[in-house]
């Protein structure tokens, strides 16, 4: 029988970005390429890298030698290869590649990797754009409350929830030993809260001087980084708040610790708490926070709080206090994570895709499933990101800033805003996904 050829359309940042999009998009195609589908991963990128997997990765901009578009380069493509499905990572990926209306009987996925309101908050004409060429297409979302925020054109068709996957570890925290460490891991970003999180800490710190928070992750943008450092020199936490960098080994990292915080006001699922959960660390996070109050399980494997400095810093207390909560808190963490285990997760994309392939019903969400925890508000969400410039800056000003992971240069002059887009680094590494 003749593999079914799959095309996978990731993010143009996979060759220089670390995250968990990145992760869940190789392990992605891993999972496929497994599953006897003939995949292949596709990105376009005039940043060059080699990037060694057991299947095909295409840089479509080399692949045309810089001569064609995103739009026009894929579109041929999909004329060359003839797959029977295309797999878009994000909404504007979609957008931008305009398939040909020739394309329409080719089966298409659309997969939201966070909140589905935050792509169309952020860019108000993606909605409009994508509607034109959304045909042939079934959603995916991460979890079964996210279907509410889905426009309209989409919630009224074909969606279905498949959550990202974690993995049952062999080798967990050993709660008789206290470390007096605390851990936050994931993308440092103004969205993810990490001023917040030193702010509340600061509360209790003298109290617990011999207690540290160890912070990893990449920085996004580097003015957020410079603002943190500030705070963190301003309260003088230099000795407790700790920043660690990248991690290329987060589940050894996660042994040496005692519980974890996630102050983020944006997810989708948080790869970073899933982790940390299934290696048996306790956590505290936001009820604001969807894919936060969708993993921690209020006063069963963490804590959750409002968005307010002295309930997390009491929270941070009592699992400092209480050693015999946190074994408690330890073992149902590792229970929940397993019900995202990829042994449950896996075959669940498989038999999804063999039945649309298939012509077959496939098990689509139909349940109107309400938050248990009112979401923050997604203009909130949207301005955490903004930049905000004084009125000198206004004159005047040069600034770093992230759009949908891509480094750009933001100069402010009269008041007129221009983004510029850049690159930090000439040359990507090699980066070897074969087995993550």
């Amino acid at each position: 029988m003749q593999k079914r050829k799959i095309l996978i359309i990731g993010q143009e940042e996979i060759l220089n970005t670390t995250g968990g999009t990145i992760k869940v998009f190789f392990d992605f195609c891993n999972m496929l390429y497994s599953n006897n589908f003939n995949i292949e991963g596709i990105f376009y990128s005039k940043f060059e890298a080699s990037i060694i997997t057991k299947y095909k990765v295409v840089n479509l901009y080399s692949y045309y030698d810089g001569k064609k578009s995103y739009s026009d380069a894929l579109n041929q493509y999909i004329e060359e290869k003839v797959p029977q499905l295309i797999i878009f990572f994000f909404p504007y990926l979609y957008v931008n590649a305009r398939l040909n209306k020739k394309f329409d009987s080719i089966k298409r996925v659309l997969m939201f990797h966070s909140r589905p309101d935050f792509y169309f908050a952020s860019d108000k004409k993606v909605s409009n754009k994508l509607q034109k060429y959304y045909i042939n297409t079934t959603s995916q979302i991460l979890f079964p409350e996210y279907k509410n925020l889905l426009p309209e054109f989409i919630k009224n068709t074909n969606v279905i929830y498949i959550p990202n996957a974690s993995e049952k570890r062999d080798e967990v925290i050993n709660t008789d030993i206290e470390h007096r460490k605390i851990i936050y891991l994931s993308r440092i970003d103004c969205r993810k809260g990490q001023d917040f999180l030193i702010k509340s800490f600061s509360l209790i710190s003298k109290k617990y001087s011999d207690w540290t928070i160890d912070i990893y992750g990449q920085s996004q943008p580097p003015n957020y980084m410079a603002k943190l450092n500030s705070l963190v020199k301003e309260l003088k936490l230099e000795n407790q708040i700790l920043f660690k960098g990248i991690t290329t080994n987060v589940y050894k990292t996660f042994l040496d610790y005692d519980f974890c915080v996630f102050p983020s006001y944006f997810e989708g699922t948080p790869l970073g708490l899933l982790e940390a959960q299934s290696m048996g660390l306790p956590a505290i996070g936001f009820k604001g926070c969807t894919g936060v109050s969708n993993l921690i399980e209020d006063n069963i494997n963490g804590f959750l709080t409002e968005e307010n400095y002295d309930e997390f810093a009491r929270k941070i207390e009592t699992l400092i206090l209480d050693s015999n909560l946190r074994k408690s808190m330890s073992k149902e963490a590792i229970l929940s994570s397993q019900k995202y285990d990829k042994s449950l997760i896996y075959p669940m994309w498989k038999d999804f895709i063999n039945d649309l392939l298939d012509d077959k019903p496939v098990k689509l969400l139909t349940k109107n499933v309400t938050f248990k925890y009112k979401p923050f508000s997604i203009k909130k969400i949207v301005n955490l990101s903004k930049e905000k410039y004084s009125f000198k800056d206004i004159i005047f000003s040069v600034k770093n800033d992230y759009c949908c992971s891509t480094p750009r240069k933001i100069y402010c002059i009269l008041g007129i805003k221009f983004k510029v887009r850049i690159r930090y680094g000439t040359k990507a590494g090699i980066n070897s996904f074969t087995d993550i």
